[in-house]
């Protein structure tokens, strides 16, 4: 173990003495005044901003802070339920429509502190690892809270992972106990978890949500039931052993460049990032939200469980995953108010909400976990019926959004920009040198702020690759910042088509293929050109009872964008690859279009 002593709090804020222990293999070289650790930097930091702020701005360099002017919270997970409980303890927390179970914030702390006195009863302590391996049912709230109010870290492992998957996760954390239902989409999770446990020495229990006992594993219900009621009022009683700077989260990152990562984050970071979250969304008391990410994503811990905490929502979990048809009939049904869902998750809302026509009244909407379109966010409006669309960005390693709408964005600010700047939080956009390029023009986004991970768990070098000497941590996105705060995401480093010298971001020719009245969805990936490096290659689903071919598609391009960004070759497709949380795999499309010949195979 590691121990760090805090130096002094940026911008006045009292002097922090308490010793937080990290991992060492994690953070035992790493400087203790970068703010990735997420503790707030030391005055060196604060110096630091100051004289780049200088430099970048007398010279309209594409450099941003911005205070904000609600001081972070110093509170952890745990206390942040406990207050919410306060505020409204006969509100409706959690409405899980598909079990017909329905709970209100004090059910909930109920079911949180029998569940975490359980836990301790089998020897979990304050930072072991607790894996999550499921859909969105209700025991995942209840052991994401369960595990913040003992003290333990959450591992949210992906539902749609294979047993080599699940059990490199297990493994590359030291999970100590897992929870699981015993079956999601034809898939034996029971079985799969018994039989990775033999791989995975760490792993103590398989804690299974069933009504019937699996032998190797325990029961949900039982681990429940398994403290006494002085041994379950105690976990209330010892709140404050936990540190809103300790360790909280681990999520894993999609892994489409080797192995996946694991980004640990802490209670302080968590908290305050959906705090803002819910100011600028403009969530309210008693609204209503359909859910549809998934819980084991930032977006669905974000914004699907610890923002009910801060505004007294309820969360309303329509299926174990998302389904657009019952999406839609559960919105109806319990008159949701507020409505999430990832560009792709919003196109097959479209799809359906254009062949059933159900009576939704949702009023606000957020999209994020990719860049939307304007012709995105028109679709949204006038055939959902959502006017408040707003817009989310950021990444697991920033603990999800580090930039968003604020309350009053126009329209235009809405749809074409990713939102401002988080409070607490500064950006930078920087060329390939990292040096800053002047507002307006591209180049790869820097964050730094309070909400930067702590480290990659157990992998010094990619945090040293990720995070700077100066607490900068480089996201790996193309990006456009204005001198106003707001930005414009082009695209991902590594999706860049370059053609002869020529960059070429997709995102720019999906917006515009997005305008045709018969695209109903559309990709744009690299096919590798002997002569020119590489050509456009537009992957393309059609409205339905549409047609189109290559060449009208490209002659709806023509005098609108650059020749050499209209597509070469043009793919009609039903579906995409995609990740769980509904992003599209490109690479994996690439590779599957190669393999099938449909575009030129890369030189190996």
């Amino acid at each position: 173990m590691y121990s760090v002593t805090r130096y002094s709090v940026s911008r006045g804020v009292s002097r922090i003495t308490t010793s937080v222990h990290y991992y060492s293999k994690c953070l035992s070289t790493l400087k203790v005044d970068v703010i990735g650790n997420h503790l707030e930097a030391c005055t060196v930091h604060d110096q630091r901003r100051s004289r780049c702020s200088q430099v970048a701005n007398n010279n309209q360099y594409s450099y941003f802070y911005h205070p904000g002017s609600v001081p972070l919270r110093n509170q952890t997970l745990g206390q942040l339920l406990g207050e919410a409980v306060s505020k409204w303890p006969t509100q409706e927390s959690v409405v899980s429509h598909h079990q017909k179970i329905r709970l209100t914030f004090s059910d909930l702390l109920r079911r949180v502190d029998k569940f975490a006195a359980g836990l301790k009863k089998l020897g979990l302590k304050k930072g072991d690892k607790l894996g999550i391996f499921g859909p969105n049912d209700i025991e995942w709230i209840i052991t994401f809270f369960s595990a913040a109010r003992l003290g333990l870290v959450t591992v949210a492992i992906n539902s749609a992972y294979q047993p080599n998957e699940l059990a490199y996760c297990i493994q590359k954390v030291g999970v100590k106990a897992i929870v699981s239902p015993v079956e999601f989409k034809k898939r034996n999770y029971a079985d799969m978890l018994l039989n990775v446990k033999k791989l995975c020495p760490t792993l103590e229990h398989i804690i299974i949500w069933s009504k019937d006992h699996i032998a190797g594993t325990r029961r949900y219900d039982d681990v429940e039931s398994l403290a006494s009621r002085i041994e379950v009022e105690g976990v209330a009683a010892e709140q404050d052993n936990v540190s809103c700077y300790d360790p909280c989260n681990i999520q894993f990152t999609s892994g489409t460049t080797g192995k996946p990562k694991a980004t640990l984050l802490s209670h302080r970071s968590l908290v305050n990032n959906v705090a803002q979250a819910v100011r600028r969304n403009e969530f309210q008391p008693g609204q209503k939200i359909c859910t549809n990410v998934p819980f084991f994503h930032a977006f669905g811990i974000l914004l699907g469980q610890i923002s009910i905490l801060h505004a007294g929502c309820t969360t309303v979990l329509e299926g174990r995953s998302f389904n657009p048809v019952k999406s839609l009939e559960v919105m109806a049904e319990e008159k949701c108010d507020i409505t999430y869902g990832t560009p792709t998750m919003w196109i097959n809302l479209i799809d359906a909400q254009q062949r059933l026509s159900l009576p939704i009244q949702p009023r606000i909407g957020v999209t994020g976990g990719a860049p939307a379109s304007v012709e995105l966010f028109r679709r949204i409006r006038d055939i959902l019926g959502i006017d408040n669309m707003k817009s989310i960005y950021g990444l697991t390693e920033t603990t999800g959004i580090a930039f968003q709408n604020l309350p009053g964005d126009d329209r235009k600010l809405m749809e074409e920009t990713v939102g401002h700047v988080s409070d607490h939080a500064e950006v930078m956009v920087v060329d390939e040198t990292g040096k800053p390029v002047p507002f307006g023009s591209p180049g790869e986004l820097w964050v730094r702020g309070y909400h930067t991970m702590l480290c990659y768990f157990n992998d010094e070098e990619n945090t040293r690759k990720t995070i700077t000497e100066d607490g900068w941590l480089k996201t790996g996105d193309q990006f456009v910042l204005q001198p106003n705060g707001y930005g414009q995401v082009i695209g991902r480093l590594k999706d860049m088509i370059i053609y002869g010298g020529e960059n070429i971001f997709p995102k720019e020719i999906e917006d515009h293929l997005l305008t045709h009245p018969n695209i109903a969805e559309t990709h744009v990936i690299g096919a590798y050109d002997e002569v020119y490096g590489e050509e456009v290659c537009a992957c393309v689903r059609l409205r339905q009872g549409t047609s189109l071919t290559k060449e009208e598609l490209q002659a709806f391009c023509k005098g609108q964008i650059a020749h050499f960004k209209i597509p070469r070759y043009v793919i009609f497709m039903d579906e995409y690859p995609k990740t769980v949380s509904g992003k599209i795999q490109k690479a994996r499309l690439r590779e599957e279009l190669e393999r099938k010949g449909v575009i030129p195979c890369r030189p190996k």
